[in-house]
């Protein structure tokens, strides 16, 4: 389902037609469908194609990551009634003055002596070549509320929680070069139907026809290989403190 982009990508459209069907929750845009809520920041589909690359991209950071957790948590899986909550990248979804927000809320819901655990990325990779410089855009994202820089904070937030102990941060790379191999082609893959995915929105943003932006992505596929351009990724973890009575 994830590679049907010839079907859902209408080249000789200047700008795609939205239409809203049964759930105002939703739009449709050329066949794919997107929140339609208007505080809401995510601009990626909510539709089988971006569950397929989700999926791809999972395992793509467990690979990176040779593992699918950092925490030390394998007693407590294993462990009857043990509960887990997956909320996976929230970088293009959380606003930036809702971060201490979220990480408190989502530190009031865990279970004492149970653990914390997020993984993000930073959206502007590094080494890119002018065409791709035009994809990754940080203003777009602070235009929208969303900090392109959270990677480099979310260990401050998780110190700041007071009911949080034992913080551990992680770093890795997120690499595209030839060096990488298939983790390389995997990655570019992955960018690539990203890309695609929210071409409604950066066409606009980029003010270029339909066949431009797909000769520009094409070309922003290589690029990634060739400048060996790569992401910073981080994983921060903490174990929430136990009940003294």
């Amino acid at each position: 389902m994830g590679n049907k982009l010839s079907k859902t990508l209408k080249k000789n459209t200047p700008f795609p037609t939205i239409n809203t069907q049964e759930n105002p929750d939703f739009k449709y845009i050329n066949g794919r469908r997107y929140h339609n809520v208007e505080s809401v920041k995510y601009t990626l589909p909510n539709d089988d194609e971006e569950v397929d690359r989700l999926h791809q991209q999972h395992f793509l950071l467990r690979y990176i990551w040779q593992k699918n957790f950092a925490s030390p948590v394998k007693h407590i899986l294993n462990q009857n009634g043990t509960k887990v909550l997956d909320v996976g990248f929230m970088f293009l979804a959380i606003p930036k003055d809702s971060w201490a927000d979220t990480i408190n809320e989502m530190t009031r819901v865990l279970k004492p002596g149970g653990y914390l655990e997020l993984v993000e990325i930073n959206p502007m990779p590094f080494q890119m070549g002018p065409v791709s410089s035009q994809f990754f855009i940080p203003d777009d994202l602070r235009k929208r509320g969303l900090d392109p820089e959270i990677v480099y904070y979310l260990r401050t937030y998780f110190e700041k929680q007071e009911n949080l102990e034992n913080v551990i941060e992680e770093k890795n790379r997120l690499p595209y070069g030839p060096e990488a191999g298939k983790l390389g082609q995997a990655a570019v893959e992955n960018t690539r139907l990203g890309f695609s995915h929210v071409k409604p929105f950066l066409q606009e943003a980029l003010k270029i026809s339909s066949e431009e932006f797909d000769n520009k992505l094409d070309i922003m596929v290589k690029e990634l290989r060739e400048y060996d351009t790569y992401h910073d990724t981080c994983c921060v973890y903490a174990r929430k403190k136990e009940i003294i009575e």
